[in-house]
């Protein structure tokens, strides 16, 4: 028994480790690693455009560049982990020629990095250009703070030795005008430049994109049949138009789970009907199928929700407040349209059909009596 109960062990363990493996994989594809290695060498570059902001004082030290701009960039489109990555190299590649032996770089590491991890952890929950400012500003404040105990026991240290106290308490006012300003600074441009780099990296990699669809498509029918591999009894959802009567909740529900069963990230599952039609206890079956286990609930009043399944990510997205594509895009809402890391889920897809992909399955819902729904599901991919 104990031979058994230890090969068990093994087992577990080795397939938590193959969990592990497959999800650093994912995360870091050739994409991935591509853009940060761009923004990384961006950020790097702009750390040479350097200027002192107060020149004619005992803070002549306290110098403006704009390489956070690379880093804020890449929290955006990538993550806070992405984001750590990206300054984290910057700072290495600062290390041949500096000339503190890395106790600079290592200040500068965690100053940025209090800034950018905020803004980034908000933008996944809550987009719109509130919430984004929002999180600017709280990054300014905690760069703020970071900043002044980076300085009063690093830098100050290092530079002004036995005057380390003495100098820190005659220019921390100046340090605080130096941190709201860059802050303030780095804010503007990012959120001046974001959505025009954003489509730049989309457009480099669009053939990349376009060969991954195809070699996808052709995976699950390999033979054009129209059926799966991994289910040959199950349609796959191409080109394919379908009505079906349900007759509770349960069975709304019931079919939004076989119909999400065999997602494979990158769908964009379309949503229409009118109020109470049942729009989101279809999304709870999608949500079922995907493993989470969060409760669903229509995000009418914060426009997007995400929600983390052991399969993939539910994207939920309620256009219902928007008057159009350009002021979904102001919101990022389109950003993860085709991720393969998730399924966007969309209502009222009508009031941002300009930006909507050629891809995507359409489910309409017509309520026919109390409990009773007609469905109609057509993909167009």
């Amino acid at each position: 028994m104990e031979k058994t109960h230890t090969k068990v062990n093994v087992s577990e363990k080795n397939a938590e480790t193959g969990e592990t493996k497959r999800g650093i994989r994912q995360y870091f594809t050739a994409q991935r690693i591509t853009t940060l290695a761009i923004l990384a060498a961006l950020g790097y570059a702009l750390s040479f455009l350097e200027f002192s902001m107060f020149p004619m004082t005992s803070a002549f030290f306290l110098k403006m560049d704009f390489s956070n701009v690379a880093t804020m960039l890449g929290a955006y489109m990538l993550g806070p982990v992405a984001a750590i990555v990206i300054e984290g190299v910057k700072q290495l590649l600062c290390l041949f020629t500096s000339t503190s032996g890395g106790v600079g770089q290592l200040a500068n590491f965690l100053v940025t990095v209090s800034f950018v991890i905020v803004p980034s952890i908000l933008y996944k929950f809550k987009k719109g250009l509130p919430w984004v400012a929002a999180g600017m500003g709280i990054g300014c404040v905690v760069q703020i703070c970071v900043s002044l105990i980076c300085n009063r026991y690093i830098n100050y240290p290092l530079y002004m030795k036995d005057q380390a106290a003495e100098m820190f308490a005659g220019t921390f006012w100046l340090i605080i005008a130096f941190n709201a300003i860059k802050g303030v600074s780095i804010s503007i441009l990012t959120l001046l430049l974001y959505k025009r780099l954003s489509k730049a990296i989309k457009w480099m990699f669009r053939n990349v994109g376009a060969k991954t669809k195809k070699s996808d498509k052709a995976a699950a029918c390999p033979d054009n049949s129209g059926k799966s591999v991994a289910n040959p009894d199950k349609e796959v959802y191409n080109d394919l138009m379908q009505k079906i009567i349900t007759r509770s909740e349960e069975e709304t529900r019931a079919l939004a789970r076989k119909l999400a069963s065999d997602f494979k990230g990158g769908e964009v599952v379309l949503l229409t009907g009118e109020l109470g039609a049942g729009k989101t206890v279809f999304a709870k079956g999608v949500a079922d199928a995907l493993g989470v286990t969060e409760d669903v609930k229509s995000p009418t009043f914060t426009l997007s929700c995400e929600y983390e399944g052991n399969k993939l990510r539910l994207i939920h997205i309620d256009a219902y407040r928007l008057n159009s594509g350009a002021e979904a895009e102001a919101c990022g809402i389109n950003e993860r349209f085709g991720d393969k890391s998730c399924v966007c889920l969309i209502e009222w897809p009508s009031k941002i059909s300009d930006i909507l992909p050629s891809k995507r399955i359409e489910v309409t819902i017509l309520r026919t009596g109390d409990s009773e729904r007609e469905i109609t599901i057509n993909a167009d991919q």
